[in-house]
């Protein structure tokens, strides 16, 4: 049986302001945000997917996550990423 993660957006936005605080060069920083925003996400995915008995098509979850990171990084909330990007990924993946 997987294991189900819980990760409340509060862990999420601590982990993000660590990445982006960290003294790092701007790449590295840009690649850490997206490491740990897509991590955090996919694990957040597959808790979701596995609660309601779905299995994903190919592609949903990386599609899903990279909406995410990509509003996140605009300067979106991540509740505001999470729900908009949960109903783009309904409407290209109806499942």
């Amino acid at each position: 049986m997987p294991r189900k993660h819980s990760i409340s957006p509060a862990t999420l936005a601590l982990a993000i302001s660590v990445a982006i605080s960290a003294p790092w060069g701007q790449p590295s920083r840009a690649d850490g945000l997206r490491n740990i925003v897509m991590a955090v996400c996919l694990s957040a995915f597959e808790n979701e997917m596995s609660q309601v008995g779905k299995v994903p098509p190919a592609g949903m979850a990386s599609y899903a996550c990279a909406c995410v990171e990509q509003r996140i990084r605009a300067g979106g909330g991540i509740e505001s990423a999470r729900t908009a990007c949960k109903e783009a990924t309904a409407q290209r993946f109806p499942i």
